[in-house]
């Protein structure tokens, strides 16, 4: 049978000075003490020892993605509940979290406090904020935590913490702004499985979120919620290393436009008043792309045309431009350079086809002569390897073309 427990502490509101001591109201058994590390830890990698209050950043993960889904679904209660502004994941909070989620685990034990084993006993080393504060630093006006053991999955232990007064009090609390989540597993441990939820604020941080700090997108549309209403009159925005917008009025919530290329984006917001100012970021996937991409052409295309033969080699040559990026339709139009092809079409939109056929007025000479297209997309703006060139050859040749033939072998196999 697989035991499950829950402990929180409520958030705390008192100088850095006064830190204060955690009220423990359940605590579990504790069976025989087993060192087992964990295989998706490499601990020595990492170069974290589980032994005092940690403080070392760069904890390693169980499972980061179970950790993000926790932080997703406390936002999305936090929505549900009252509209409450969405917390953001920091790395402070994280490594705190991990590192008593399997400080836990390895030391068999189930408390906010942090203990170590000597010689089999468990003694306490620290108390719970100064774990948290080895990580999460000076200037901080808020913290909680959140402790469970036993639960397999982020919807299983989410909703233990939401039908407990205490941890739902702790997930809901709009002194909150920031946090960060722990899991770990540990093979013979009394729960197998750990979560901690650590949860903190600063006056001096206003943090900005992107999509309540959902992970990913498919859509390069987004939300942003800033926070330091009432502390900032006018703010700037910017993705990535791009130009900042103009000066405007400070508002929590706006809505924004990521670059419309797959993969990682930053957005990035400076507020001022008329006495200071201040920067906020976060980064957020965008899984697909949504700027066109002018493809399926090659650099160069050739023909031949032989004398004695009166022949040309090949007779045409179609050309297909395509967007190989997304379904957008591509608008485009050809110039052509040289006087010895002609085109089927110099406009057309996808998935339209252009035809060069190569074409000799009087008495054909020997050599080479040389032409090209050029395709460019006119709508939509903006759309990559757009325009693109395709250098043309004809060869004239004086003597009959030689022609091949291979056969084809096909086995059964």
């Amino acid at each position: 049978m697989r035991w499950i427990f829950l402990l929180c502490i409520a958030f705390s509101l008192m100088p850095d000075s006064a830190v204060a001591q955690p009220h423990l109201w359940s605590s579990s058994s504790l069976g025989e003490a087993l060192f087992i590390t964990p295989e998706t830890l490499v601990l020595g990698d990492a170069g974290v020892c589980y032994t005092g209050c940690g403080g070392i950043p760069g904890v390693p993960s169980a499972n980061a993605d179970y950790e993000q889904q926790v932080i997703e679904l406390v936002n999305a209660q936090r929505l549900a509940n009252g509209n409450l502004p969405p917390l953001k994941r920091v790395d402070t909070l994280i490594d705190s979290a991990r590192y008593h989620a399997t400080d836990m685990g390895q030391d068999n034990y189930f408390d906010h406090d942090s203990y170590d084993r000597v010689n089999g006993a468990l003694v306490r080393v620290c108390g719970t904020w100064d774990r948290v504060l080895a990580y999460y630093g000076s200037g901080w006006n808020a913290l909680a935590e959140n402790i469970a053991a036993g639960y397999g999955t982020p919807a299983d232990v989410m909703a233990g913490w939401m039908n407990s007064s205490g941890h739902r009090a702790n997930i809901l609390n709009p002194n909150l702004r920031e946090i960060g989540v722990g899991y770990a597993t540990v093979s013979g441990s009394s729960y197998g499985r750990y979560w901690v939820q650590n949860f903190g604020s600063k006056s001096t941080r206003y943090p900005l979120v992107i999509n309540r700090e959902s992970a990913a997108t498919d859509d390069y549309h987004v939300s942003l919620y800033i926070y330091g209403a009432g502390t900032w009159i006018e703010m700037r925005l910017r993705n990535d290393a791009d130009a900042w917008t103009a000066w405007q009025p400070f508002r929590s919530q706006v809505e924004w436009t990521l670059p419309q290329m797959k993969g990682m984006h930053t957005v990035i917001v400076e507020m001022r008043n008329s006495n200071s100012s201040a920067t906020s970021s976060d980064t957020i996937y965008l899984n697909r792309d949504y700027l066109a991409t002018l493809g399926n052409l090659s650099a160069t295309s050739a023909f031949i045309y032989s004398i004695p033969e009166g022949q040309f080699m090949p007779e045409s040559l179609v050309v297909s431009p395509q967007n190989t990026t997304s379904a957008e339709t591509l608008v485009w139009t050809v110039a052509q350079s040289g006087n010895w092809f002609t085109l089927s079409s110099t406009s057309g939109s996808t998935p339209d086809s252009i035809t060069i056929t190569p074409y000799l007025a009087g008495s054909p000479v020997a050599g080479t002569v040389t032409g090209s297209i050029t395709v460019t997309v006119m709508q939509p703006l903006n759309t990559r390897n757009s325009p693109q060139r395709i250098s043309l050859t004809l060869q004239v040749i004086e003597v009959p073309m030689r022609r091949v033939f291979l056969p084809l072998v096909c086995r059964d196999f």
